[in-house]
């Protein structure tokens, strides 16, 4: 199986335990502090590995565009869209980011997918996004326009964010890309929680408060895993390949929830699992 397939659904699994471990939490941070704290595992996770591959700092000023650009919308804007709004609504739109990946890639990178690439992306992409509509979805709430804006612009920023960064990738290399974004997330962070009016001593709770804390903090830590394993997909195959299959932790999720939360899945998870698999098991194939 090509590596960027299995570090793809490794990046996936890591994002649906991350969203149960949240889902136990007692306590959750607000966006703000949780994409603060998970700046700061990056620092601690993305610098050991990005030393391990070997690093060349005179590459560092050229990728820092390309990291800055990615930790504002691949990263706070998408937190700052979350907040926006139904997460009903803005969830399961935003879910639909790998399209807009899989178009501005073409253009940005050149990827252009054969026939069958095409058909089993395509089934990945339309089973997570039935998969990623919550129980609560409610059509009328489609004519909040704020939500539909708020939503779109958030995915269309991810499927951009992804492209460049991918381009940046293939050109000079990942570790660099990865150790210059580490350290780019924090002050990226630090804006955001300004923006929001948030101090960083709420992180202070997570001492003093472990025992409320502690699956969001899990949480966090599996995400800053997840994001590492996606980036390691991209470089090793298609930007429009990979952001699809990174993206299906909403179907993963689901099953976990089901044997983890006792979470009861729905007759369109079904179908939409079913989707999913049939779409990653031709993309072994073909791949």
């Amino acid at each position: 199986m090509n590596l960027g397939i299995i570090f793809g659904l490794l990046a996936s699994s890591f994002f649906a335990f991350s969203y149960i471990s949240l889902k136990k939490s007692y306590e959750e941070f607000s966006p703000a502090v949780s994409f603060l704290l998970d700046a700061l595992l990056g620092l601690l996770i993305w610098i050991p590995v990005s030393l391990f591959f070997g690093i060349n700092s005179s590459n560092f000023l050229t990728i820092l565009p390309w990291a800055i650009a990615s930790a504002i919308l691949s990263e706070a804007y998408f937190f700052f869209v979350l907040s926006k709004g139904e997460v009903s609504i803005t969830g399961t739109i935003l879910a639909s980011y790998p399209i807009y990946t899989a178009i501005l890639s073409r253009y940005i990178n050149s990827e252009i997918l054969n026939g069958s690439q095409l058909i089993a992306i395509s089934l990945t992409i339309i089973g997570t996004l039935i998969v990623a509509i919550e129980k609560n979805f409610n059509s009328k709430d489609l004519r909040k326009k704020n939500y539909i804006f708020w939503a779109l612009s958030g995915a269309i920023a991810v499927g951009l964010s992804d492209s460049l960064s991918k381009n940046i990738i293939d050109k000079i290399n990942l570790q660099d890309f990865l150790f210059v974004l580490a350290f780019v997330q924090l002050p990226v962070a630090l804006t955001y929680l300004k923006i929001e009016k948030e101090k960083v001593s709420h992180l202070a709770n997570l001492v003093t408060n472990f025992a409320k804390y502690k699956f969001g903090f899990v949480g966090s830590l599996l995400n800053v895993l997840g994001v590492l394993f996606l980036w390691l997909s991209f470089n090793e195959t298609y930007a429009s390949i990979a952001s699809p299959l990174t993206a299906t932790y909403p179907a993963i999720m689901v099953i976990l929830a089901h044997f983890f939360l006792k979470e009861k899945i729905q007759r369109k998870d079904y179908f939409g699992i079913f989707l999913v698999i049939a779409g990653v098991f031709s993309l072994t194939l073909i791949s």
